[in-house]
């Protein structure tokens, strides 16, 4: 589980295997020691750690994975954003966060202001019951707060220092993004259903 509270990696390796692709991430902040097997979330998609040589990392990525992630899209030197799962005794800073990708998106526009950016997002009908103003979404990982909702899509308000510890300054119109919708919302859904 994650909490949505990332810093900058950056791709220094990416090769095809037999059923999916290794990549490896340098980290900006210097890594503990991951066992194999250990999850870490790579623009919001929870991978799993399959070597590790200091602040580098690598992880095998699935079919399943490249197919509902902009991972698959990733090339070498690419920015991404990285946290590590939440323990006991940390403060959890965002939301709770899976890290498992529900959709991409497209940003639809960006206005840059002096200090907060104005990110708007296109918002697939089939999610739109997970969205509410004010409330969380994870984009690339990030914890966010729907600022403005819309018919078919939702604007974020990125503040300076998100702006500075993630990869959503590498965002242009037309990026595509990694959505994770709050699970609070997805848990209340089913038990409604029932």
């Amino acid at each position: 589980m994650f909490t949505g509270i990332v810093h900058k990696g950056k791709i220094v390796g990416l090769k095809n295997t037999k059923d999916g692709i290794e990549i490896e991430v340098k980290s900006e902040r210097k890594l503990p020691k991951l066992d194999n097997g250990e999850s870490v979330a790579v623009d919001g998609a929870c991978l799993s750690v399959i070597k590790q040589k200091g602040n580098q990392v690598n992880f095998f990525v699935s079919p399943e994975t490249l197919d509902k992630t902009i991972v698959g899209t990733y090339k070498k030197g690419a920015t991404v954003n990285l946290e590590l799962p939440l323990r006991n005794h940390d403060f959890l800073g965002g939301h709770y966060v899976l890290g498992h990708v529900d959709t991409v998106s497209q940003v639809k526009s960006i206005k840059e202001l002096d200090e907060v950016w104005f990110i708007e997002i296109t918002l697939p009908k089939q999610f739109a019951k997970y969205v509410v103003y004010k409330g969380s979404i994870a984009v690339n990982g990030v914890s966010l707060t729907v600022n403005k909702l819309k018919k078919s899509s939702f604007d974020l308000c990125i503040i300076p220092v998100t702006l500075e510890k993630s990869n959503l300054t590498n965002l242009v119109k037309g990026s595509s993004v990694n959505l994770e919708f709050d699970i609070l919302a997805k848990y209340t859904e089913r038990i409604l259903k029932k």
